[in-house]
């Protein structure tokens, strides 16, 4: 379809298709153990599916809700285990990392959305709860688990949101995209300081989620929902060797895998897709 927001690809894709599928050989999981941080719902559920039918050995569901973990792993035939564990909890998180041992993948999908308010009007510990969430819940995990990374294969994927939109398109939303933006910096500096490990942070698209519809989006008339395979068949595609030219980089699920391959050594000799200042380096007055 068109894209119905600035695209680097002139292909816009709302549901998965069959160059992300996980049954493809070439992005085959088997031998992987893939680590999910907020695996009881949602995206991170769907991922977990996802590594599953591209035959990962083993999954590592973690979340606070140990009945929604076991939920998911109901949907698994592959080995799996689950670790109820606040994202935010160092301590929790560490002893969770030893017991997984080595690992292939961790996905960072635990979120929180503050209530949507002004910035004059938002409660500071509401509004902080984004950044406890969002950002001290991916560097934790990150810490944790990083010693125990695969030195051959390993790969983090960080789920953001729609950060480079103007702020007069999200009203209310202050807190979530900032501290989402922050999530996609920190993941460039994973891929700057550990360069065994590939590290992409994804948007994953309008997902018609709890957070969605929080956020004033449940009636989604006026926006293109996107499936939820999409983002976690995309997962399996972003943590294969055909996207290792994306390390480091911000992403959208939506965009066609086949037109950001062709764009590969343009995207990875500069700074496209990274965050920073519009309009810096300044051209000479």
């Amino acid at each position: 379809m068109e894209p119905p927001f600035p695209s680097l690809t002139a292909t816009w894709h709302n549901v998965s298709y069959p160059a992300i599928s996980p049954l493809r050989p070439e992005l085959s999981a088997a031998g992987k153990t893939v680590v999910i941080i907020g695996a009881g719902s949602g995206i991170g559920r769907a991922t977990a599916a996802s590594f599953d039918r591209a035959g990962a050995s083993k999954i590592i569901l973690i979340g606070r809700n140990e009945s929604k973990l076991k939920n998911t792993q109901k949907t698994l035939s592959c080995h799996s285990s689950t670790h109820s564990a606040s994202v935010t909890d160092e301590q929790a998180i560490v002893s969770v990392a030893i017991t997984v041992g080595s690992w292939d993948v961790l996905v960072l999908a635990a979120g929180y959305l503050s209530q949507p308010a002004t910035i004059r009007d938002s409660s500071v510990g509401e509004w902080w709860q984004s950044f406890e969430t969002n950002v001290k819940g991916s560097m934790v995990p990150v810490k944790a688990f990083l010693p125990s990374a695969n030195p051959s294969h390993a790969a983090i994927i960080g789920l953001t949101t729609a950060v480079a939109f103007p702020a007069t398109i999200q009203p209310g939303l202050s807190a979530y995209t900032s501290s989402k933006l922050a999530v996609v910096k920190l993941i460039e500096h994973i891929a700057a300081e550990a360069p065994s490990v590939f590290a992409a942070a994804l948007n994953p698209g309008v997902i018609h989620t709890a957070m969605l519809e929080k956020a004033g989006g449940g009636d989604t008339g006026s926006l293109p929902v996107d499936s939820v395979e999409l983002p976690a068949d995309f997962m399996v595609w972003l943590t294969s060797s055909e996207a290792s030219f994306l390390n480091g980089r911000y992403v959208y699920a939506n965009w066609d895998i086949n037109e950001l391959r062709a764009r590969a050594e343009e995207i990875q000799s500069g700074i496209l897709l990274t965050p920073g200042i519009n309009g810096w380096p300044f051209a000479p007055v």
